[in-house]
């Protein structure tokens, strides 16, 4: 536009502001920008402006903003012919697109562009130091983007490797700490739809199953919660104006290790500081903090339910819930699953559980049990099993009157000291072959051969010395877990029927052999077989101190 031989410019004032760039807020800020625009702008009568674009908080490397490309569309309509900055920084952080922008789009485009700070008008005859000076300054600016980038994402790391929560909304069951916003404490409604979900999923029903029944209760779902809460969170998985609860949700939930205190980050970032499309990060690159913040449930609840989902626990079209020990079965002469049929019509039912294998043609026999028959022996070897562990708990007590954790030190040292007894041992062989060598009893190949091997012993010896005294420590600090699995079948020490949760908290795995012989492994199988170690041990010790009072 011209008047009276004057070129009128209509400009938009351009300004962003990050704190993702290093941006500094005094003199960076919106309202310090825009001053200065203005007042440069009340000493150029041949420029008005037309409108002022602001983009708060977005990231200078990334030229897809709003304001920018509101402002580029203006350009197309021809309506501006000028873009006025503070600096070059203002523009863009891109190296590259930045000094795309100013040498070549702009002048394509018709447009005058403006940095105040940098002493640039596009309009003004261009010099060689111009010429040097633009895309320096870019590159200077490029680099300060890079290195606060470092930083930022160095800082995070530090942050997720001491167990803070540095997402922007706490996951759904917990809240952000007011006084602390780096920490989770539980939200306490939706902590008691977590505990539901992971109790039904126990007895046995499907996810979407839960998803319906929470629907039908009215419980709002984790986004619809959050906005209830007053969040401002938005997910791209919301599909509906309500959202509902779905069995993805509900997935979702079961599989989150968060909700037994331990906290996982870093699962997706940024290839680099120009990129904002997140990528998956390889698993090994997780930053994974156990105790982080206080559990929502057990990982005893987690590790069943883990085990259930990773076992084909598909539900029947007319039912709600899978079999008591569907996923628990399988066939002990070739380890694959046993499948539950029916052989009969839906009047006189017929179920039974037959190996895999052989209905897929893999080799193995027809050999099958009845469903009856196998839930009967689980009950009868559960209910013997639950007696045998109170049987020991008695026994224990009745030791000496010792309870089992001074017990278990106790035997614990006396291990400790005997196999402290065998490093020593080792060490006097080794010597005794040094003098052996030097007064030519052996030759140096026996003695380098008969070295290495007391060495390796001894090693051995040190290596369980040394666990054996993280065991003494750990049970003389009360850490142990004796007790607790012991309570967690004396719950069920009047169970006179199968369930769905009995079955998936005690027994880790069934195993069905030709001629119907059956092989039951009940959780907890290893701190079983050390209880029976230790009741060996001190009815030993017992016995012998016994006799040694007689004599």
């Amino acid at each position: 536009m011209e008047t009276n031989n004057q070129v009128i410019y209509n400009a938009d004032f351009y300004l962003r502001l990050s704190r993702e760039d290093g941006d500094k807020a005094e003199s960076d800020s919106i309202t310090n920008q825009r001053a200065l625009l203005m007042d440069f702008l009340s000493s150029h009568p041949d420029i008005h402006l037309h409108k002022v674009r602001v983009d708060d908080g977005y990231s200078g490397v990334n030229f897809e903003r709003p304001d920018f490309m509101a402002m580029m569309e203006s350009i197309k309509k021809k309506e501006i012919n000028c873009i006025i900055v503070k600096d070059f920084s203002r523009l863009g952080r891109n190296f590259i697109e930045t000094g795309k922008y100013i040498e070549k789009v702009f002048p394509f485009m018709g447009i005058r562009f403006i940095s105040i700070n940098d002493n640039y008008d596009s309009i003004q005859p261009r010099t060689s130091s111009d010429s040097l000076l633009v895309p320096v300054k870019n590159l200077m600016n490029d680099a300060y983007c890079r290195d606060i980038s470092i930083k930022i994402r160095s800082q995070l790391d530090i942050k997720r490797k001491m167990g803070e929560c540095i997402a922007p909304f706490a996951v759904y069951g917990y809240e952000k700490d007011p006084l602390d916003k780096n920490n989770l404490i539980i939200d306490e409604i939706a902590a008691g739809t977590i505990q539901d979900i992971f109790k039904k999923k126990l007895e046995g029903y499907s996810a979407q199953t839960i998803a319906d029944w929470l629907n039908g209760m009215g419980v709002l779902s984790p986004m619809e919660y959050k906005r209830y809460k007053g969040s401002s969170f938005s997910s791209p998985f919301k599909r509906n104006a309500k959202a509902k609860w779905t069995a993805v949700a509900i997935y979702r939930i079961l599989k989150n290790p968060v909700y037994t205190g331990t906290l996982v980050q870093g699962k997706r970032s940024t290839p680099n500081y120009k990129i904002k499309r997140q990528v998956e990060v390889p698993r090994e690159r997780w930053i994974t903090i156990e105790n982080a913040h206080e559990p929502v449930i057990s990982r005893e609840m987690f590790g069943n339910v883990a085990r259930i989902l990773g076992a084909d626990t598909r539900t029947s079209p007319t039912e709600e819930m899978v079999f008591q020990l569907a996923g628990l079965v399988y066939c002990g002469d070739c380890g694959r699953s046993m499948v539950r049929k029916n052989n009969a019509g839906s009047n006189k039912p017929y179920f039974y559980y037959i190996c895999s294998g052989y209905k897929q043609k893999c080799g193995c026999t027809s050999h099958s049990i009845r469903d009856k028959i196998l839930e009967e022996a689980v009950l009868n070897t559960l209910q013997e099993h639950i007696k045998s562990i109170l049987d020991m708990e008695d026994m224990l007590q009745a030791i000496e009157g010792l309870p089992y954790t001074a017990r278990a030190v106790r035997l614990a040292e006396v291990r400790l000291h005997e196999k402290r007894e065998e490093i020593e041992r080792y060490h006097r062989y080794k010597l005794k072959l040094h003098e052996d060598y030097v007064d030519k009893i052996i030759t140096r190949e026996d003695y380098i051969s008969f070295g290495k091997r007391y060495d390796e012993k001894a090693g051995d010896a040190e290596e369980a010395a040394f666990k054996l005294e993280q065991e003494v420590e750990r049970l003389a600090g009360g850490n142990t877990d004796g007790q607790q699995w012991i309570t967690y079948f004396k719950e069920h020490k009047n169970i006179k029927e199968l369930d769905r949760k009995i079955t998936v908290e005690l027994v880790d795995n069934i195993n069905v052999y030709e001629g119907q012989r059956i092989h039951i492994r009940f959780k907890f199988h290893d701190e079983y077989e050390h209880l029976c170690s230790i009741l060996k041990m001190g009815n030993s010790r017992l016995a012998q101190a016994s006799s040694k009072e007689v004599g």
